[in-house]
C-alpha cells in the first residue's frame, strides 16, 4: 500500500518567533509500516506556504492509497491569542478538504492535539479515521485492516517500545537552517498529577535502550550537533535518564542536547551526569514560587525540591530556564509576587511565564470547571459562549491585575519572558540558548 504521511503546518515556517518542529512521530511509525512491506513518503508541510499547497498538494496524494496527517497543536495557548486565527482546527479541515478533493481517499488523523479531543476533532474536520496516542502498533492495525473499520473508528494501541527507528523520512538539514532542532523520544506518558496538562496520569511507556542509542547514533551521523529530548519530563522515570546519560559517557558520544526536567525526582548524581553528557539550557517545570499555588495545580513537589534541584544547577554552572504560571486557581496578585521574588533566589537564566490556564476537558482544573467547583465569575477568557466541552481556547485567570504586574516585571528586567509579549514565543529552550 502506498501511504502519504502529511506534517500538518497552518502557513508554512513563517509562524513568527517559532523555531520549527521536526514531525518525529511520523517517523516513528513509518519504521513499523515499512516492516509489513507498505511504501512510506513524507509531504512535510512546514516548508509549503500556505497559497501554494494546491498543486504540491495534488502532486503527493494522486498515487496514494490512504493519507495520514498529524495534529500537534490545537491553538496558541494564549489568552491574549484567541480570535479564529489562532485555533488550527478549522485550517485542519481545509488541508482534509483539498486532499479529498484531489482524491476520494481515507484520511487519518492523530497526533497530540488530536489525542486531546479526538472524537471532536474527528466529526469537525471530516476525516474517515483517527489515531489517539502514540501511533505505531495503532495505525499499521488500522492499515492492514482498513475493510475491517466504519468510517468514523479512532483507535487506540501501545508505542513500539523495541523497535530501532531509521530517521531517514524528515528533511533534518532544512530544519536545523531554519532555527529548528531535531529531536529524539525516549518514553510515552507521565504520572505526575499537574491539574492543568492533558499529558497528566498517562501510563509510562519506557522504550528500550539500546535502540534508543542507536537511533540516536543515526541522527548524530546526519550532522546532528543539537537535539531536544521529545519526553514529557525527562526525568519522569530517574531510571532511564541515568541509563540515558550512562550509554552516552559510556559510547563517547559528543552532541549538546536539551530537554524538560521537573524538580523530582532528582538528584545530585543525576544532575552531574547530565552535564557530563553534554545537556545545555534545560527548562525545568516549576509553575510557581508559592507552595499554596503548587499545590493548587497539584504538582506533587514543593520549594525546597526546587531549592535544592537549582542549588545543584547552579554548582554543575548550568544555564537553564524556568517555566511558571501565574493566574491559576486562587492566585492573587500578592502569590504572584511572591513568585517573582522566589525567582531571584533561585537566579535561572531565563524565566518563561504564561498568564493564566488553558482549560481542557481532560485535565483536573478542566473537570472543576465543568462541574462549577471554582468560581469563575470574572476569571474566565476567550470562546466564553457555546463551548461548554472547553473546545475552544478558552482560560482561566484568577486576576488580571496579575498581567500588567508581569508585563511590568518583562521590561524591567530581559530574563522575564511573558507568552504573547516581549516576542516571547514559548519555545524555552532556544531562548535560553543565546548563542542559537
Amino acid at each position: 500500500m502506498k501511504i502519504g504521511l502529511i506534517n500538518f503546518n497552518r502557513k508554512g515556517i513563517c509562524e513568527g518567533n517559532v523555531p520549527p518542529v521536526p514531525p518525529i512521530g511520523l517517523e516513528y511509525l513509518t519504521d513499523d509500516l515499512r516492516e509489513d512491506k507498505h511504501e512510506v513518503t513524507l509531504l512535510d508541510l512546514c516548508f509549503v506556504d500556505s497559497d501554494n499547497r494546491m498543486d504540491i498538494l495534488g502532486a503527493f496524494v494522486n498515487d496514494k492509497d490512504i493519507i495520514g496527517i498529524t495534529f500537534r497543536n490545537l491553538g496558541v495557548e494564549n489568552y491574549w491569542m484567541t480570535d479564529d486565527d489562532q485555533f488550527f482546527v478549522p485550517n485542519l479541515k481545509e488541508l482534509i478538504a483539498s486532499v479529498k478533493k484531489i482524491k476520494e481517499i481515507p484520511v487519518v488523523v492523530g497526533g497530540e492535539a488530536f489525542s486531546i479531543y479526538p472524537k471532536k476533532i474527528l466529526s469537525s474536520v471530516d476525516a474517515d479515521f483517527g489515531i489517539s496516542g502514540p501511533g505505531e502498533t495503532a495505525f499499521r492495525l488500522l492499515v492492514n485492516n482498513l475493510g475491517r473499520y466504519k468510517k468514523g473508528t479512532i483507535l487506540k494501541g501501545p508505542a513500539n517500545l523495541n523497535i530501532l527507528h531509521k530517521r531517514d523520512l524528515i528533511d533534518y538539514d532544512r530544519y536545523i537552517v531554519e532555527g529548528g532542532a531535531p529531536a529524539i523520544q525516549l518514553k510515552n506518558g507521565c504520572p505526575f498529577r499537574c491539574s492543568f496538562c492533558v499529558e497528566a496520569e498517562n501510563p509510562l511507556q519506557i522504550r528500550v535502550i539500546d535502540p534508543v542509542i542507536e537511533e540516536l547514533k543515526i541522527l548524530l551521523s546526519k550532522n546532528v550537533k543539537f537535539l531536544f529530548v521529545a519526553d514529557a519530563e525527562f526525568n519522569n522515570s530517574i531510571q532511564q535518564a541515568i541509563s540515558f546519560c550512562d550509554r552516552i559517557l559510556e559510547e563517547k558520544l559528543e552532541f549538546e542536547w536539551t530537554t524538560y526536567l521537573n524538580p523530582v525526582p532528582m538528584t545530585e548524581e543525576l544532575v552531574r551526569k547530565l552535564k557530563l553528557s553534554g545537556l545545555r539550557n534545560p527548562c525545568i517545570s516549576v509553575n510557581s514560587g508559592d507552595d499554596f499555588m503548587l499545590d493548587q495545580f497539584n504538582s506533587g513537589f514543593n520549594l525546597d525540591d526546587v531549592r535544592k534541584m537549582t542549588e545543584w544547577f547552579h554548582k554543575y554552572d548550568f544555564d537553564f530556564t524556568v517555566d511558571i504560571i501565574l493566574g491559576g486557581p486562587n492566585e492573587t496578585l500578592e502569590s504572584a509576587k511572591k513568585t517573582i521574588k522566589f525567582m531571584e533566589e533561585i537566579n535561572p537564566t531565563v524565566v518563561g511565564m504564561n498568564i493564566g490556564v488553558r482549560l481542557y476537558a481532560s485535565t483536573g482544573l478542566g473537570k472543576r470547571i465543568i462541574n462549577n467547583e471554582l468560581e469563575t465569575d470574572g476569571k474566565i477568557y476567550g470562546n466564553t459562549d457555546s463551548n461548554d466541552n472547553l473546545f475552544l481556547p478558552i482560560f482561566y485567570i484568577s486576576d488580571i491585575r496579575i498581567r500588567d504586574f508581569l508585563k511590568e516585571v518583562c521590561d524591567s528586567d530581559p530574563k522575564y519572558c511573558l507568552l504573547g509579549y516581549n516576542d516571547f514565543g514559548g519555545i524555552n529552550y532556544k531562548v535560553a540558548k543565546n548563542e542559537e
